[in-house]
């Protein structure tokens, strides 16, 4: 009887992190200024002090070999909110807490990150064939719309936050965010828009329902139909982040059994007719913005059709067409782009004369805070006049 290959062990790491690019960073975090620091700036957000989380941040980056810790999502947040303060709606106060919560530093956390990653990699058919399991949480943690909605809702990590970490000043500052804990998942179809609207209709019931547009149609076809969470806020309605576009016959699993929307979704992913790419789950923390739904590569392209309606205020672009397929979602674009924090800090001195005029024709097709942006900078013009 042949005799059994020994079986050879592999080469344990002394560090989790299995590349030693990462090793390194990783121990080099921990024995920088960013590893309180870290903590630090939770806490300060935690209180709702933009200014202490922000200065934290500016104190400690550029101190860790020049490598890049704070994410870029993170820092144009707080400087959303330092920049605009009083001009931030109080839903973006709501989305800010939400962004708190996904962090999930607190070991109470440590459960729900791992069922979430677990249930995000279900969805997607498994682990990635081509990346090591760390590589893997890292990709789900850092953009993955399965993981965002399972661990603040269905796992309850929105409502701890709320309950163990954040103060009643932060809490004060949002926009009905208890009611926000329960949301249910919902599927709805796309019937129309405007440039403040979208008109969506319930499969299931007939109901139609008008969320506030900021971008979340820009993806979605009229007739296409999406899953996610819509919550209530002072002025209406709109959904907790951008929406999900999925097949019709997932929106309607979901309309019909709202709890059930994981199934639904792995259901249509193992089907063999479907399509790579046809339910985009895998997104950047960039996508969930604070004041806009619009993914962060095409609001350059907004920046671009900005630029250009400042330019040549008598021009109608030619290019709008191609860039949009619908013309009422321009606006929520170009709002997306005045509200970014190098927009805002380039036109404190000012627009050029030749642009204030079609900036101006955009005031009463925007949500705040681009509206008070597009007025502030018509009145500053006046007033020099």
């Amino acid at each position: 009887m042949p005799k059994r290959k020994k079986h050879q062990k592999r080469p344990v790491s002394n560090n989790r992190f299995g590349d030693p690019r990462r090793r390194s960073f990783a121990d080099k975090v921990v024995d920088s200024p960013y590893w309180p620091a870290m903590f630090a700036v939770n806490e300060g957000e935690a209180r709702g002090d933009v200014k202490a989380a922000l200065g934290i941040i500016q104190r400690t980056s550029g101190q860790l070999d020049k490598e890049q810790f704070w994410h870029p999502s993170r820092v144009e947040r707080l400087e959303q909110l330092s920049l605009l303060a009083a001009l931030i709606p109080r839903w973006a106060h709501s989305r800010w807490i939400l962004a708190q919560a996904l962090q999930g530093t607190h070991p109470r956390n440590k459960w729900r990150m791992a069922k979430a990653i677990n249930l995000a990699l279900d969805v997607r058919g498994g682990p990635h064939p081509d990346r090591d399991r760390e590589d893997d949480r890292i990709q789900i943690l850092d953009r993955d719309w399965v993981y965002r909605q399972t661990f603040l809702y269905d796992l309850g990590g929105l409502e701890a936050f709320l309950r163990h970490d954040a103060s009643g000043d932060l809490i004060a500052g949002a926009d009905r965010i208890w009611e926000w804990v329960r949301a249910p998942m919902r599927g709805v179809r796309l019937l129309g828009r405007d440039p403040r609207h979208l008109l969506w209709e319930d499969p299931a019931t007939g109901e139609r329902l008008t969320t506030i547009n900021i971008g979340a149609g820009l993806l979605v076809d009229d007739g296409e139909c999406v899953i996610g969470r819509i919550v209530p806020i002072d002025d209406g309605l709109m959904f907790e982040t951008a929406p999900l576009r999925v097949p019709e016959e997932v929106a309607y699993a979901v309309a019909d059994e709202p709890e059930r929307w994981i199934d639904a979704l792995r259901d249509a992913s193992e089907r063999p007719e479907s399509e790579p790419g046809e339910i985009w789950t895998h997104r950047g923390l960039r996508d969930y913005g604070l004041l806009t739904d619009i993914p962060y590569g095409l609001v350059d392209l907004a920046m671009d059709a900005g630029l250009h309606a400042f330019r040549h205020p008598d021009d109608e672009p030619a290019d709008l067409d191609e860039l949009f397929d619908h013309p009422a979602d321009y606006p929520a674009c170009l709002a997306a782009w005045l509200v970014r924090p190098a927009t805002v800090k380039a036109l404190r001195g000012g627009a050029p004369l030749e642009g204030l005029a079609a900036l101006g024709g955009f005031a009463e097709f925007v949500h705040e805070p681009a509206a008070s942006l597009i007025h502030d900078l018509v009145d500053r013009h006046q007033e020099a006049a």
